[in-house]
């Protein structure tokens, strides 16, 4: 029988990602009310629930998949890459990770877990997908940054960053990436 205590944690971490900031744009575009990781894992998980139906990928592990991709951040933070060193990064994720899950019923946390650690390792066909998706939503957001007059100069090692893991696949998430023409560009 599961304790409702024992899931309190977990709601608890799911709740905390609402007050956590994308450390980006607070840091590098200096945004006054900059996205938390909750927008941004339900910007990504509802682009990524339309784009995985139009692929044909499995969506219900895809939406898991997102869900649980930041979670960890409940806890340690967003992290800017050269905060911490990649292997330091990671320790406390999967720590962190290992806590929210721990009251779960054995099953969905063997279950989260396993989605989660694919997530990191990004070996799978979904698991890529997510990534790119991931990339895909921060260039939206700095999209929508631009337009609401944020600098493109600031804003744009974020694009620069989503070309580089989205690539050149010739797919929808990259099609969708290359129509991107912020407003400030042309300035």
């Amino acid at each position: 029988m599961v304790v409702v205590d024992d899931l309190s944690l977990f709601f608890h971490s799911v709740l905390e990602l609402k007050s956590i900031k994308r450390a980006g744009w607070v840091s590098k575009v200096q945004v006054e009310d900059a996205e938390s990781v909750a927008d941004h894992t339900f910007s990504m998980a509802t682009m990524a629930m339309l784009l995985s139906d139009m692929l044909g990928f499995d969506t219900h592990k895809v939406i898991k998949m997102v869900l649980m991709h930041d979670l960890a951040e409940s806890i340690v933070g967003d992290y800017m890459p050269g905060d911490v060193t990649a292997r330091q990064k990671l320790a406390k994720e999967k720590k962190a990770m290992k806590f929210i899950l721990s009251g779960l019923p054995k099953e969905v946390r063997e279950e989260y877990e396993e989605i989660w650690l694919e997530y990191l390792h990004n070996r799978t066909e979904i698991a890529r997908f997510v990534h790119r998706i991931d990339k895909l939503e921060m260039a939206l957001q700095a999209n929508q940054y631009a337009k609401q007059g944020y600098a493109y100069k600031l804003l744009a090692p974020f694009f620069e960053s989503a070309k580089t893991a989205v690539g050149e696949a010739g797919d929808i998430v990259s099609e969708i990436l290359k129509s991107l023409r912020p407003a400030s560009a042309k300035k």
